[in-house]
Formats: C-alpha cells, structure tokens, sequence
C-alpha cells in the first residue's frame, strides 16, 4: 500500500519534468504503483499499443522515458512480480480540468475506474520543491490505494478478479486515447 511519504520519495526520486498540471497527477498515480511495490514494464507509446499487455516482458523493466510524450494521455504497464505475473495497464486521459483512470489487470473482466478533479491536488505555483507542487497528496494516495492498489495487491478489501473476455480487453485497448502522434 502506497503512503503520502513514498509517494513523494519516488516523485524526488525520479525527479520528473512537468510540463503541466495533468502531468504532475498522472506522475503522482505511477508512483503510487512503484510505491506499492509494482515494476513498470512500459510507459508511453510502448504501452499504448493494443498489445502492450501481452507484448511487455514481465522481466524487463524500463525507465520513466516517454512517459508524458502524449499531450492529453498518458500510459503505463506494471506488474507485480511477488503476487504474479498478470500486468496491469493504467491509462490515463485528460479532459478538461479532470484525469480519468482507467486500470485493467491481465485475466479480469472490467477495468477499474477513477476521475480526480487536477486542481485538488495541485498548486499552481508550487515552485521548484517536489513537495510544494502538490497539495493534499495524502487525500490522492488514499483515494488511489482504495480505488486501484488495493484491488491489484491482495488487501483485504480487495475483490477477487474472474476471467477477461477478449472483447472486454480489445474495448480498452481501442479507447482513442494515448494515440502516437503523427511525426
């Protein structure tokens, strides 16, 4: 389970460019997934293809490069490795002020939702700190463990998880975001 403290470790840790608000929450979602002891297999354009899934090795693991290259989306494949091997792919998509979630683990029947409002979490004129960027991180780690990482790491609140039908996974994969943009 990710903590406030970790959270903001991995974020200092990593020490990400931020181009934007949205980038600054979706950066605080991934390192909620590192927090909580998942490894990131794929970021960006590898894992916005429709078989990034199957197609990430759950061995590798790769840096945060390419990770905000998209304008309005953002895409990462993780694994936990001590649960199992399953991944699970976390989409992000910008709309308006909000960041819609959508996380779906290798094998389940639906994925897994959440809408956080941007302007919660975030100051404006944070400055150059890691920690001044952020308001009420604690607020979103709590909200991220409870809607995603609990599901997806054993807790006891957890639901279990049945097998996915490969339309369920082509729906998710076809969602029109995270989509490379022409060169």
């Amino acid at each position: 389970m990710a903590t406030e403290q970790s959270v903001m470790a991995v974020i200092r840790a990593a020490r990400p460019t931020f181009r934007n608000p949205h980038d600054k929450v979706a950066f605080a979602v991934h390192a909620a997934f590192l927090a909580s002891g998942f490894v990131l297999h794929a970021t960006g354009p590898a894992a916005s293809t429709d078989d990034a899934l199957s197609s990430s090795s759950t061995v590798d693991e790769v840096g945060i490069d390419h990770w905000n290259e998209f304008e309005d989306c953002y895409a990462f494949v993780y694994s936990k490795p001590e649960k199992s091997s399953k991944k699970v792919l976390v989409k992000c998509l910008v709309m308006n002020n909000k960041l819609l979630i959508d996380a779906f683990r290798d094998g389940d029947n639906e994925p897994l939702h959440l809408e956080l409002s941007v302007e919660d979490y975030i100051v404006e004129d944070g400055g150059t700190n890691y920690h001044t960027q952020f308001k009420n991180l604690g607020k979103l780690v709590r909200k991220l463990n409870q809607a995603l990482l609990n599901k997806y790491t054993g807790s006891p609140t957890s639901k279990s998880s049945t097998p996915t039908s490969s339309s369920e996974k082509k729906r998710l994969n076809d969602q029109p975001y995270c989509e490379r943009p022409p060169d």
